[in-house]
């Protein structure tokens, strides 16, 4: 778990790793959490059941685990699975564990002491004077009230294979 978190969130030259911002605890205890709360271990079937086809896969085609495998070979298997868009058939159960689990290393990180920190928040600072929105803001907003906004539009994506 904690190579793929960091593969997810690396220590750059700002902050730590999502390992190092405790990522992989956050984790543990949102499936706990999950089991709890949900009464089934849905998620912990997902994640865990992802982590293996990680390791089956990376031994099916490298002989070696994922942990083990190397940066590039990492990135080849993840590449299948990391864009929705472009996932196939076979593929699209793993993608699903992937998006989950990207979701939860980038909860956890920035929710943590270092990810807070590596944020531009502002939050819960006084702010001597407020000088309101920029004029470019107040332009968009203006644009979108004459011509109204229909929001962000999600479309499934096609998968390969199907018509």
């Amino acid at each position: 778990m904690c190579v793929l978190c960091d593969l997810i969130i690396p220590a750059d030259d700002r902050t730590g790793s999502a390992t190092q911002a405790g990522v992989p605890e956050f984790i543990d205890d949102w499936i706990h959490f999950r089991q709890q709360q949900d009464g089934n271990d849905a998620l912990m079937a997902q994640v865990f059941g992802g982590i293996m086809w990680l390791d089956s896969e990376s031994h099916r085609l490298f002989d070696a685990s994922f942990t083990n495998a190397s940066p590039a070979q990492q990135r080849q298997i993840l590449d299948r699975i990391a864009w929705p868009n472009r996932v196939t058939r076979q593929d699209h159960r793993w993608m699903l564990f992937f998006s989950e689990f990207r979701d939860l290393t980038v909860s956890g990180f920035y929710s943590s002491k270092m990810g807070v920190a590596d944020l531009p928040y502002l939050g819960n600072r006084m702010v001597a004077k407020w000088a309101g929105c920029s004029e470019d803001l107040w332009q968009i907003i203006e644009q979108r009230r004459r011509t109204g906004y229909g929001g962000v539009q999600l479309h499934p994506p096609a998968m390969e294979g199907t018509s």
